[in-house]
């Protein structure tokens, strides 16, 4: 293959060298009303080569000779030698007189962009920006513009720009299919006025939405759906995963096993979640609507097994006779164990391995951030590696091919990629990131980065500037040096030095920065904020908002401390939220944990959670867009089997801390 775009390229630097040198016997512009052809697909890129060449030489005529170019160039796109393409189109258009000609080159050169293996966004997007007046190509801009906009997440606009495209085939549907599913509820509503012809396409998402954990009724609702939209592109080619979820039963576990460490050093934490699925267990037995949908549920035996002086080969040799896995809680031991288990097995591991991270940084770095290290870390001393195994094998080395594994952690990373994401959709485009110098806390700063990064490809992208302090002493100068307030200073001085007058002025910081972001803990969050607020102009044109994750947010705050927080937005689980829903069960935690450990109950969380997700699993992974209200979030499950947490909203205003409500 590279022979043949070596050659071809040759060739044509050849011919065009020559043609700059041949009379030309013909006026181009007397041909005005040129139609633009399809190449004939049987034949090849090196005969329209050749007919050019020929042509040109018989009669001079450079229309004639470039339209053949033209088709030569669309038809080592076909053949899949688009860089062969891309060079031919770059010799070719400056010799382009006619603006048709122009047009179609244009065109050719975007839809080459996106065809690279690593496509070239900005040329893409800045070609298509000149071909507003091509209306013959206007499916195929359309299909171009929405590949950027898939390139770029931004889903809406895909949307619209797939359906205008019209070719509706299976893998068009299925990409039209995939871009709905992203879109946030109000997104959907907006689609639907703008472009009605989605109401169809939503009216099945909006089915998958509701009972999309349920396969008996989900089955029914489809039909349903099918029978109403006969003619509907995906009505006789359902999604391959929404025909499996349809198919599949639910996972119904008889036997239980919990595998934690319940003595040692990570005892106390291994003791937190154990609590957590205790509480599910008995609340599942006392939830009637359960217990009369399905009294199996009530017949589960449960056992919890100490992991904490226990091997791999022990573990496996405990859950031989278990269907189901809770835990481990170590990454090693999670990436061992799983090596070992027969088939049949459904494992809910507490923590991300390794090979999970990888094949995530190798496959999707640009849309999504995998993240390495200690995952369960919402205490000081999970926060700490645990004791990781480094250097794992693939994920489909490391487990039975008919074992199920799916993978749930409280990752820091997660809370930094939503901050990032929300920050974004919210239009705000200069953030400054201020973090902690701990392992935990410039993780969370790596991850916000980014996930921040993969819009840089946009035309309105500015990368975050960072910070990290170190202690107390310094929050102030970082925060002057980043907000160029300390420049504002030093001008003030060289003006006072210029002048017998006295001087009246105010610090001004940037005018450019939108947004605030700290991963700190509470105690320098107290610090912070209120040394950022002191550091804003009163004259700034708009307001600079704060945001925060869960590290920053405890439930021992008292009246100095919100006042020291206020305005301050932040992220943490349901749970730890004011007036949620759990207030009996927060009440038993509290007499668990008097002292009111924000760590051990954020773990709590983790294990009632844990347990609820069993019989989900299968098919929350199997439709990604669904999810499920937890104590610690809106949980859902990517294909690689790992478990995503959204959580909610809150500020701090009129001295408490308010939820909020985000889209």
């Amino acid at each position: 293959m590279k022979l043949i775009r070596s050659v071809v390229v040759v060739s044509l630097v050849v011919f065009m060298a020559s043609c700059a040198d041949a009379p030309n016997k013909k006026n181009t512009l007397k041909r005005p009303d040129i139609k633009v052809v399809q190449p004939d697909r049987e034949l090849s890129s090196q005969y329209y080569l050749n007919q050019a060449q020929r042509k040109f030489a018989a009669n001079g005529d450079t229309t004639e000779r470039n339209g053949l170019l033209l088709l030569a160039a669309e038809t080592l796109q076909h053949e899949q030698h688009c860089n062969a393409s891309i060079k031919l189109l770059n010799i070719l258009t400056p010799e382009l007189i006619h603006p048709e000609y122009q047009s179609q080159a244009q065109l050719l050169l975007a839809e080459c962009y996106m065809q690279l293996p690593s496509p070239a966004v900005p040329q893409a997007q800045k070609l298509l920006t000149k071909l507003t007046s091509y209306p013959s190509g206007r499916a195929r801009i359309d299909a171009v513009q929405a590949q950027i906009d898939e390139h770029q997440h931004q889903w809406l606009d895909a949307s619209k720009h797939l359906l205008a495209a019209g070719d509706m085939n299976e893998k068009n549907s299925l990409r039209l299919w995939e871009a709905l599913g992203q879109l946030t509820s109000s997104q959907a509503k907006q689609v639907i006025i703008d472009e009605p012809r989605l109401r169809s396409w939503l009216e099945l998402k909006n089915i998958v939405l509701q009972q999309g954990l349920r396969p008996e009724i989900l089955q029914d609702r489809v039909s349903q759906w099918q029978t109403a939209h006969a003619s509907h592109p995906l009505s006789q080619t359902l999604p391959e995963s929404l025909l499996k979820a349809m198919q599949k039963a639910t996972i119904s576990p008889k036997r239980i096993a919990v595998l934690l460490p319940l003595t040692g050093r990570l005892g106390s934490q291994g003791n937190a979640i154990k609590d957590g699925v205790i509480a599910a267990y008995i609340a599942q037995l006392n939830d009637i609507s359960i217990t009369n949908s399905n009294p199996a549920a009530t017949n589960i035996e449960l056992r919890f097994f100490d992991s904490a002086l226990k091997t791999p080969q022990e573990l496996n040799a405990l859950v031989h006779d278990y269907d189901v896995i809770i835990g481990p809680l170590l990454k090693e031991k999670i990436a061992e164990l799983i090596t070992l288990l027969p088939a049949g097995k459904s494992v809910l591991a507490l923590n991300r391995i390794d090979s999970i991270v990888s094949n995530e940084l190798s496959t999707t770095r640009e849309q999504s951030l995998a993240t390495s290290g200690p995952q369960l870390s919402e205490s000081p001393l999970l926060a700490q590696p645990l004791d990781g195994a480094n250097n794992m094998n693939s994920l489909e080395t490391q487990h039975s091919d008919s074992a199920e594994i799916y993978y749930f952690s409280l990752a820091p990373e997660d809370e930094a990629i939503q901050l990032a994401k929300h920050i974004y959709a919210s239009g705000l485009r200069h953030p400054i990131v201020l973090a902690a110098d701990t392992s935990t806390t410039q993780r969370m700063s790596e991850a916000f980065v980014e996930q921040w990064q993969i819009r840089q490809q946009q035309r309105d992208y500015v990368a975050p500037a960072t910070g990290t302090f170190t202690d107390s002493k310094n929050m102030r100068k970082l925060v002057s040096e980043l907000l160029d307030v300390e420049q504002s200073r030093q001008r003030v001085k060289q003006i006072e030095l210029l002048t017998t007058s006295e001087v009246y002025a105010v610090e001004r910081n940037r005018r450019d920065v939108d947004a605030i972001i700290l991963f700190a803990n509470p105690e320098q969050t107290e610090l912070l904020n209120p040394i950022i607020e002191s550091s804003l102009s009163p004259f700034a044109a708009r307001d600079i908002s704060v945001f925060a994750s869960s590290r920053s947010y405890t439930l021992d705050l008292n009246k100095n401390s919100i006042r020291d927080l206020r305005n301050l937005t932040f992220i943490d689980m349901p749970w730890m939220m004011p007036n949620n829903p759990w207030q009996d069960l927060a009440q038993d935690a509290q007499t668990l944990w008097p002292q009111s450990q924000d760590s051990l109950l954020r773990l709590f969380a983790l294990g009632y959670d844990a347990y609820n997700l069993v019989p989900k699993l299968r098919h929350l992974k199997l439709l990604p867009i669904t999810s499920v209200k937890g104590l610690s979030g809106d949980l859902s499950i990517s294909a690689d089997g790992e478990i995503h947490r959204v959580l909610p909203w809150a500020k701090v205003a009129q001295d408490r801390v308010t939820p909020i409500v985000m889209d």
